[in-house]
């Protein structure tokens, strides 16, 4: 079976295709109509030739009186239900997520490291900046583009672009030290440690 990470990687041609053809297709639609019209105009076109071909079985079983058996009944009868383990397994990996990210969004935005919410200001600005120029669609179909070329590009060109990214984050880490050293953070520095500690000694 071939995995989402072939699919954006290219590594099947033929499947890579369709799958990159039917999104765009259905993006290019969602701008001319709505997402209602778009869903329900798909799933018919999907169901009228499944029930052609099962009209024109049965008519054809009826023809030479034989038995019918459905054209699909190897996907009918494949099993597509959850073990119950498996969906616990499942239900604790998304909670371990949501409680990861929970988390993670509570420090950023309570600032408990002045680094990491500085970065998620930069980000979030850029996002604003890129919002008031292009439409919610434009953007979509920009990161629908980006995700069928930009892993591929980073797969070819990987040793160059971590050399690339790895200056960059130096040069960000940098700054964020300017940044810390420059504003105060509330932590204790060492003189302020050994004087608590020298008094602790006095007093014992």
């Amino acid at each position: 079976m071939v995995s989402f990470r072939d699919i954006i990687l290219w590594r099947d041609i033929k499947v890579t295709t369709i799958v990159f053809v039917s999104g765009f297709v259905f993006l290019v639609c969602l701008t001319q109509f709505s997402l209602l019209t778009v869903l329900s105009t798909t799933s018919m076109i999907a169901l009228v030739p499944m029930l052609v071909l099962r009209l024109l079985f049965s008519a054809r079983s009826a023809f030479w009186k034989t038995e019918f058996k459905h054209p699909l009944h190897s996907y009918l009868n494949k099993d597509i239900n959850v073990s119950k383990d498996k969906a616990d397994d499942i239900g604790e990996k998304a909670a371990s997520y949501f409680a990861h990210y929970a988390v993670c969004a509570r420090n950023l935005f309570l600032v408990a490291d002045l680094a990491d919410s500085v970065k998620l200001l930069i980000v979030l600005y850029f996002l604003s900046y890129i919002a008031s120029w292009f439409s919610g669609i434009t953007i979509t179909f920009m990161a629908f583009i980006g995700l069928f070329t930009i892993p591929k590009i980073y797969d070819m060109y990987k040793p160059e672009i971590n050399k690339a990214m790895e200056t960059i984050r130096k040069a960000i880490d940098d700054l964020l030290d300017k940044i810390n050293a420059a504003v105060p953070v509330g932590k204790p520095s060492k003189d302020d440690k050994k004087s608590n500690g020298d008094e602790k000694d006095k007093s014992a």
